[in-house]
């Protein structure tokens, strides 16, 4: 029964190691990148423009109002294409006021493709600064129109894309086997 137990917690250590290889010596997951260009501009029927978006994969280009300093509340979403997409507009879902500032912020389309999920599986795109990929803009203009138009503008058949892995979510699945497996092993010396 010992010979068996040890042998089940052998498996287990080197199931562990295993997968805990491919996360060792290999790359780095592939990252989302991209690029947000955009500056100040007044609110024309309820839409911003963003001047360029570049997307390393399919997403989404998100208004964001300013709280403080930092993104906050959405008010407004676009579908983006890998690779460059000009002249994006924004429709926004409420008013903001002249002097008021909005962050264009580039998010993945990770989750139901064509959907924004944010909060979900549409998270913000990061740059190399370890900070979202966006810019803050200034409304240096009042809106020309009041009536909000549908928030979302989805693209047509946008392929899927594949799920990303993080090395970090395979070391932790690599150490909980390791784990399991010196659990097994203590057991069975006490045994």
């Amino acid at each position: 029964m010992v010979r068996k137990i040890r042998t089940v917690g052998l498996f287990v250590g080197m199931l562990a190691l295993l997968a805990l290889a491919p996360a060792v010596g290999a790359a780095p997951a592939r990252q989302a990148t991209g690029k947000v260009t955009a500056s100040d501009q007044p609110i024309a029927n309820n839409t911003i423009t963003v001047a360029n978006v570049t997307a390393g994969q399919d997403g989404w280009i998100v208004a964001h109002l300013d709280e403080g300093g930092q993104p906050g509340k959405v008010l407004g979403e676009t579908a983006v294409k890998k690779g460059e997409n000009p002249n994006v507009k924004i429709t926004l879902s409420e008013a903001v006021p002249v002097g008021g500032k909005l962050w264009p912020m580039l998010h993945i389309d990770a989750g139901k493709i064509g959907t924004y999920e944010f909060p979900g599986a549409d998270s913000p795109v990061i740059a190399a600064n370890g900070k979202p990929e966006m810019v803050q803009i200034t409304v240096t203009a009042a809106a020309a129109a009041a009536t909000p138009a549908p928030t979302t503008t989805a693209p047509g058949n946008l392929p899927k894309t594949g799920g990303e892995t993080s090395g970090a979510g395979l070391l932790a699945g690599a150490l909980l086997l390791v784990l399991a497996g010196a659990l097994v092993l203590g057991r069975a010396r006490r045994a």
